[in-house]
């Protein structure tokens, strides 16, 4: 992890730091570059700061980190289905008029 990305090695370590204001800084900086490997780190914070208000804002920063993430992947998910060509979209159109043409036939009966 450290080799891959030395910043987020850096934030996760000062999770342990013993001052609450580097503690902060460190849930902070976290949430902004978003990876999901600080989440257990984390989640540690929330369940064992001394200080309520970290753990409060470890909680907020894994939560946002979170649905971040899959927010992400719905996204990527998204990009990755085969696009419907116009013609496609054309031909269902001309299918589902058809079909309605029959329905409204049958009720006139």
């Amino acid at each position: 992890m450290s080799d891959a990305n030395p910043a987020l090695a850096r934030w996760l370590e000062l999770l342990q730091h013993p001052n609450p204001a580097a503690r902060e800084e460190a849930i902070l900086e976290l949430e902004l570059l978003g990876s999901p490997v600080a989440l257990p780190a984390l989640a540690e914070v929330f369940a064992m700061d001394p200080e309520p208000a970290l753990r409060g804002l470890a909680q907020q920063t894994g939560k946002a980190i979170y649905y971040g993430t899959i927010r992400q992947a719905l996204e990527e998910e998204r990009e990755a289905e085969p696009a419907v060509s116009e013609e496609e979209r054309r031909r269902a159109a001309e299918i589902l008029a058809k079909a309605k043409q029959s329905k409204n036939r049958h009720r006139r009966r």
